[in-house]
């Protein structure tokens, strides 16, 4: 007779659970949940076998170790904030800052489990990942912090910023906006959009060089486009 295991072994990740994801993305948001909650070290194997309702065997089908399934949700985060980076190339250095502060926040409000367990576990991912995954991870780290400084030196440049140190600015700025997973909740008293406004307006006035603009559109664009 068949097991569980060798009939997943011949359909692959394909396999669907009753919520319509396969069970490769079922196991990956279950273990996202228990790593946020628990840690990485105080999360087993038999926990998220346990909680996605399936045998250990069967977990071990699709993840072969449990580090590989860290590596999945900090690679997707990695790859979400990267994706945050587009920008028109004819936007202001305001509207840059504003939109990518937007699309930072409403991706981290819809999924603030993993932002919990990227900066839970970013300070031991060297004990669990290869060099080639923690390559991945802290490349996509740095472009982030270039391009939000770069985007900083460009408004420096163009006159549309005041002078400052971008490389501290861009830091604090990376904090203020990826450590929101904190606090941030999707049915909390603001939106993450109200919330990026507020960030934005704030971090803007003290950046624009234009008394006008800084009083009157700090953020370069109209709201109501974006909601």
């Amino acid at each position: 007779m068949s097991t569980e295991s060798d009939s997943l072994r011949a359909s692959g990740s394909s396999a669907t659970s009753p919520n319509g994801l396969t069970r490769r993305e079922e196991l990956l948001a279950v273990a996202t949940k228990l790593f946020a909650a628990r840690g990485y070290h105080g999360t087993r194997m038999d926990d998220v076998a346990d909680a996605v309702g399936l045998n250990k065997a069967t977990v071990y089908h699709y993840y072969a170790s449990k580090s590989l399934i860290l590596f999945d949700i900090c690679k997707s985060a990695a790859d979400f904030t990267m994706d945050a980076l587009h920008d028109d190339p004819s936007a202001s250095a305001r509207e840059m800052i504003y939109h990518f502060t937007r699309r930072l926040l409403v991706g981290i409000a819809s999924d603030v489990e993993r932002g919990a367990v990227y900066f839970q576990e970013a300070p031991y991912i060297t004990e669990w990942f290869t060099e080639e995954q923690v390559a991945y991870i802290r490349k996509a780290e740095s472009t982030v912090y270039e391009h939000v400084r770069d985007v900083i030196d460009r408004g420096i440049a163009s006159g549309e910023f005041y002078d400052c140190d971008s490389h501290v600015l861009a830091l604090g700025y990376i904090g203020m906006t990826l450590g929101s997973y904190r606090w941030l909740r999707p049915q909390g008293r603001r939106t993450a959009q109200e919330i990026a406004v507020e960030f934005s307006t704030a971090l803007l006035r003290g950046l624009i060089r234009d008394e006008a603009v800084r009083t009157e559109e700090p953020l370069g664009i109209d709201l109501a486009e974006t909601t």
